[in-house]
């Protein structure tokens, strides 16, 4: 009985576990999902973040990002018959032939476009000594950028062999790798492409189909907030990586921005697509209700008072005000209530007078869920001059801590030295001549 009772429970675990979660303020149905500030990398929102699951071809974002850091676009890269053969069954591909040789621009933006599965395996191949090795970069990479619960064991998300079995990633892994890519202008262009249509012959291709972009949302703009009767409350979705299989369900990392040009970063994973309700729709929702409830908010502004410090040595009461030397904004909710954000001060302790104005003399940094949102500087308000007697203190600490002055009085020392040595050895010669003289004369 009581094994039977047991067996039950893990069962009811494993369901749960196993099961797309269902999210009712936003009414996403999907494993798991987040929403982050390119910029920055702050979180708007998130369920399962760090839930490993299947990312199926969302994989090829983190093999591009081993591409972008470790390539050339000129490079010229040829298909083994094993990068060809190797892309799982019904595999996405452009029909690349063994012995092709291909330039790597050429190769990702196949990739990125239309997810073509061998393109991921020769780009691995050729760029470093083999797939392995591009395997192992390819997860140091994925670390660096901040990927902390990521094994990747291929460079194209193919999951239905035992070899693969450890493919995994989460959420916010996905987020912070496509983070890192957005920082290379030519993945933007290339992931903005509605078509491949600009692939150059080859040795065993004359021209390519033209092909679409997987990404079936790319370029749609979509409304939120209240309707200004113009596109100032639109945001549009700038492109990114779908990837779908058996097992991983349907996923979708995509990238977007408005008209103030906020950018977001939004990954949903594991979800079973029905009429309405596919990982495009809840891309939809997930976004909308991000430029809704969020905007780039003011923390602090220029010129504002931190504290009030006494200088010493002034030549006034020496009463100073620290003002901000510029000013912080980040992407937070709409709602002040819901800040939550922890700042560190940073002042220079022991402000002695002359102070310029503008020096900076410490700092403000702003986090938000230990991530750095901003800083500040922290600078005078005025200038602070000497007294007179700090004047005439600093002018001989000047003097006497001059080279000058101390192989002056290190030769003086020495000069003075030497008369003293010398008045003495005299003093001491005639001490000695009178006591001969007066022994003579006593012998005498």
């Amino acid at each position: 009985m009581k094994k039977a009772l047991v067996t039950l429970i893990l069962v009811i675990i494993l369901a749960f576990q196993i099961s797309p979660a269902y999210c009712k303020d936003l009414d996403i149905d999907a494993a798991a999902y987040i929403l982050m500030d390119a910029k920055t990398g702050s979180i708007l929102y998130e369920y399962n973040p760090d839930v490993r699951l299947r990312p199926a071809s969302t994989t090829k974002i983190a093999t591009a990002l081993v591409a972008l850091k470790n390539g050339k676009f000129s490079q010229v890269m040829t298909a083994s018959q094993e990068a060809v053969s190797d892309i799982g069954v019904g595999g996405m591909n452009i029909g690349i032939i063994p012995g092709e040789q291909m330039t790597l621009e050429d190769l990702l933006h196949a990739l990125l476009i239309v997810s073509a599965n061998e393109t991921a395996n020769i780009i691995a191949e050729n760029l470093f000594s083999d797939r392995k090795e591009f395997i192992e970069i390819m997860n140091k990479t994925a670390a660096a950028a901040g990927a902390k619960n990521s094994t990747f064991t291929n460079p194209c998300g193919i999951d239905e062999y035992e070899k693969d079995a450890d493919h995994y990633t989460t959420a916010r892994d996905l987020a912070l790798i496509a983070k890192e890519c957005l920082t290379f202008p030519a993945f933007r262009e290339i992931i903005g492409q509605k078509k491949l249509d600009m692939l150059s012959p080859t040795n065993k291709h004359d021209k390519w189909n033209v092909l679409n972009n997987t990404n079936k949302l790319l370029g749609q703009s979509f409304n939120y907030g209240p309707d200004t009767g113009d596109d100032r409350n639109q945001f549009t979705i700038t492109g990114m990586k779908t990837g779908s299989t058996m097992r991983a369900g349907a996923n979708f990392v995509a990238s977007s921005v408005n008209k103030d040009g906020l950018e977001l970063i939004s990954v949903i994973l594991g979800v079973n697509n029905k009429p309405g309700r596919t990982v495009f729709d809840f891309t939809e929702t997930l976004l909308r209700a991000g430029y809704e409830n969020y905007s780039s908010q003011l923390i602090i502004d220029r010129n504002e008072i931190i504290r009030q410090v006494v200088v010493e040595d002034a030549s006034d009461d020496g009463k100073l005000d620290l003002v901000t030397n510029g000013k912080v904004q980040a992407i937070l909710p709409n709602d002040k209530n819901l800040w939550k954000i922890d700042n560190k001060v940073t002042i220079k302790e022991g402000l002695k007078a002359p102070i310029a104005k503008g020096t900076v003399l410490g700092n403000i940094v702003y986090t938000l869920d230990g991530i750095n949102i901003g800083k500040v500087d922290i600078v005078s308000s005025r200038t602070i001059d000497q007294s007179f007697k700090a004047k005439s203190k600093a002018y001989v600490n000047k003097i006497t801590s001059s080279p000058v002055f101390k192989y002056t009085a290190i030769a003086l020392s020495v000069i003075l030295f030497f008369f003293i040595l010398r008045k003495t050895l005299r003093k001491i010669s005639r001490r000695r001549n009178y006591k001969i003289k007066q022994r003579h004369k006593w012998q005498l």
